[in-house]
């Protein structure tokens, strides 16, 4: 049985659980880290000594990292491509999102926007992380080859950069017109395993004058 240790409000736990889900593989989570803390316990450090969700355990073996993880759960079970270069193609791009699209989005635009109260707001940083958003999609925006990254089947990509489209769609501020990734999006938004694991309401998390 695979443990993951995290709060499934955090979006680096949400597309690790939306993968689990979809690969029907069998799973229990823990409320860990935020509001519900655990992560600064010795047991907690001993998996992840830097003291950040998600961590993924089974059989007494844990990882952590959402690449890592997503990158271990489709080779183990959902038909990660077995040639290495082949596998290269898809997983450079689920690196290059973590530098290019978690950064601008999640701690730049998505912190500035619900928790920074709007008189101590980053301006200047937000601009950026929107031109770094507008590159970067349109970049993601042409690997589209089909319903999904995939073409006719889910992948590493789907998961992690999919993963992150709900922010990504549903904060306010200034995106590229895309409109190839908006019905891919859209496409994500009708399936039952995304709404239930990444659709998840961020805005109690808004801190009061945000």
């Amino acid at each position: 049985m695979i443990t993951v240790h995290g709060r499934l409000s955090s979006a680096n736990v949400q597309p690790v659980v939306w993968c689990l889900e979809e690969l029907g593989v069998a799973y229990t989570r823990l409320d860990v880290g935020g509001p519900f803390g655990g992560n600064d316990t010795p047991e907690f450090l001993a998996m992840n000594p830097l003291g950040l969700v998600p961590v993924l355990e089974e059989d007494g073996q844990t990882i952590s990292e959402v690449v890592t993880i997503l990158r271990y759960l489709m080779r183990r079970y959902g038909g990660h491509p077995s040639d290495p270069m082949a596998a290269a193609r898809i997983e450079r791009w689920a690196d290059m999102s973590r530098q290019h699209i978690y950064v601008p989005l999640i701690p730049t635009i998505f912190w500035q926007s619900v928790r920074t109260t709007a008189d101590e707001r980053n301006h200047a940083a937000i601009a950026q992380a929107e031109a770094g958003l507008k590159q970067a999609m349109t970049i993601v925006d042409g690997l589209l080859e089909g319903p999904f990254f995939g073409g006719d089947e889910l992948n590493l990509l789907d998961f992690q950069i999919g993963g992150l489209l709900y922010r990504y769609y549903e904060l306010e501020f200034e995106r590229a017109d895309l409109p190839g990734l908006k019905t891919y999006y859209d496409r994500l938004c009708a399936r039952p395993a995304y709404q239930s694991s990444v659709m998840v309401d961020f805005w109690n998390m808004k801190v009061p004058g945000a």
